[in-house]
């Protein structure tokens, strides 16, 4: 029998997370195109069911079945999740795209407190500098939107990216306390499914039109989510949260290029010193240095 090819060691960890920053930061892209044109329950409904299509036909491919482990926490991560993302979409939809992806991407430090919280995960001083620094930099890009001229809506998005940021912080950490029961296709699973019953029902509340112009970015934010999502809760299993969500502070970096240079989005001094003091933050409060080491590539005797 032929051997199945396998993913060298190597590439399972921070490589991973950072091919799914890149991914994550395009369907932020196909987002804010969509932003005016559908609601942020479209928005999000639509990234949900096309994730739960490519999972009917994942399972039967691979002849395997979900792995629920604690069927409490599999829900956990969904409901965790599905809000997070709208929340996200929201804020997106609302704000430009480099403050929106920033303030999301705060979310490792929020993971870290929930699990020291819920696991009994250790706090030192050097997270909680991290945790200050990390909120004066969000506090400084939602200062931003708050300039002179900037609307109502881009307030409430910036409240809706930090809630995002809250809420998926708690989702990995459910999702680290599944590793050793559930499966990356199993988790994604829970996601898809408890996020399109989150959303849809403020996707009817506000339904518009489908038009062929929404059809290929909606498309972009569906099948570039699943591959990330699928890469990212892989990626888990061979690194820490902490260190994992170091790896992922480079999809604002993607995405607020992105932005400038495809739409021409303004870039506020202000957001940009907050972004860079958020990013401090993180990489300060999830000591970068000793923990980008992926989990499993570590000497065993």
């Amino acid at each position: 029998m032929t051997p199945r090819w396998v993913l060298p060691v190597r590439y399972r960890g921070t490589p991973l997370l950072i091919f799914s920053s890149v991914l994550f930061a395009v369907m932020a892209l196909c987002a804010r195109l969509l932003a005016g044109r559908l609601s942020t329950g479209q928005v999000a409904s639509g990234r949900f069911f096309i994730g739960l299509l490519f999972l009917a036909f994942y399972f039967p491919m691979l002849r395997r079945k979900p792995r629920f482990g604690r069927m409490h926490l599999w829900a956990l991560r969904g409901v965790f999740g599905g809000a997070a993302v709208y929340l996200y979409f929201m804020a997106i939809d609302q704000m430009t795209v480099g403050p929106a992806v920033m303030l999301n991407a705060s979310w490792p430090i929020y993971a870290a407190i929930i699990g020291w919280l819920f696991l009994g995960e250790r706090v030192t001083g050097t997270l909680l500098a991290g945790l200050v620094l990390t909120t004066v930099g969000a506090g400084l890009v939602m200062w931003s939107t708050f300039s002179e001229g900037a609307s109502l809506t881009m307030g409430l998005g910036a409240w809706a990216g930090l809630g995002s940021a809250v809420l998926g912080g708690a989702a990995v950490v459910v999702v680290r306390a599944l590793r050793n029961e559930s499966d990356a296709a199993s988790v994604y699973l829970s996601f898809c499914f408890f996020g399109l019953l989150f959303s849809l029902p403020f996707a009817l509340r506000d339904w518009r039109p489908l038009g062929w112009d929404v059809v290929l970015p909606l498309l972009g934010v569906g099948l570039t989510s699943v591959v990330a999502q699928m890469t990212f809760t892989y990626a888990f299993n061979y690194v820490t949260v902490l260190a994992g969500g170091v790896a992922t502070q480079l999809t604002p970096v993607f995405s607020w290029v992105m932005g400038t240079a495809l739409l021409d989005e303004a870039v506020s001094p202000l957001a940009v010193t907050g972004a860079l003091v958020c990013m401090l933050g993180v990489l300060w409060g999830t000591g970068v240095l000793e923990r980008m080491r992926p989990v499993s590539s570590r000497p065993t005797t």
